[in-house]
């Protein structure tokens, strides 16, 4: 199932429209666009989220509960797990680590952590990643009796996993879940926040004007 909305832009005159569904007349000066030009062609806004199914080898993030464009908050928890080669999701929570519920990542945000340029995987670099992974997996304190919500939760994990795998440009040495927020995490959530607001306006108002 797409999950993605399409999120239409063009323009007419001198804004921006953004809406789900071309209008017959444009929204700012009433003219018919069947006969107008369009000093901006309609094109789809890229849809930020994916499907962890489709992310291998990547941090994967989805709001804690519910999904990102009908529920999530700025304040709200982020949840954070990591996909192998075949696109398994492993995650740590109050179950403890498992990898049984990948079907429901199916609205996430993937950080790719080890693809180059454009964005392909080297398969030395696969190979020890899922090694990696399996590892740290295997280490016996990812249980659901010492799972803490503030002290000992997924980004533990996942910082146990990254100082050990130690991926190019990123210093592990001194990695704390800060770091890790603002360094990795943060350039795809503030991306995702404009197009969340962008989407839920677009709900309320049908269409949403921007003037240059």
């Amino acid at each position: 199932m797409n999950l993605d909305p399409g999120v239409l832009c063009f323009q007419h005159c001198q804004s921006k429209v953004f809406c789900f569904n071309l209008p017959e007349t444009c929204p700012v000066c009433s003219q018919d666009l069947e006969k107008e030009p369009l000093q901006l062609p309609p094109f789809r806004l890229p849809y930020p989220f994916v499907r962890a199914s489709q992310s291998p080898c990547s941090l994967v993030i989805k709001p804690t509960r519910g999904d990102f464009l009908h529920d999530y908050r700025n304040n709200n928890d982020l949840h954070i797990g990591v996909t192998n080669s075949e696109c398994i999701v492993y995650e740590y929570d109050h179950e403890g680590l498992h990898t049984d519920y990948t079907s429901s990542w199916s609205q996430c945000l993937a950080v790719p952590i080890i693809h180059d340029h454009r964005g392909e995987l080297d398969p030395v670099w696969r190979e020890y990643w899922d090694f990696t992974l399996h590892t740290t997996a295997q280490q016996e304190h990812w249980t659901e009796e010492r799972y803490d919500e503030h002290n000992f939760n997924c980004y533990s994990f996942i910082l146990e996993y990254l100082k050990a795998l130690r991926p190019p440009k990123l210093n592990v040495l001194d990695l704390t879940k800060t770091a890790v927020c603002s360094q990795l995490i943060v350039p795809y959530t503030s991306t995702a926040a404009k197009y969340i607001s962008l989407y839920r306006k677009i709900v309320k108002q049908k269409i949403v004007i921007v003037e240059k």
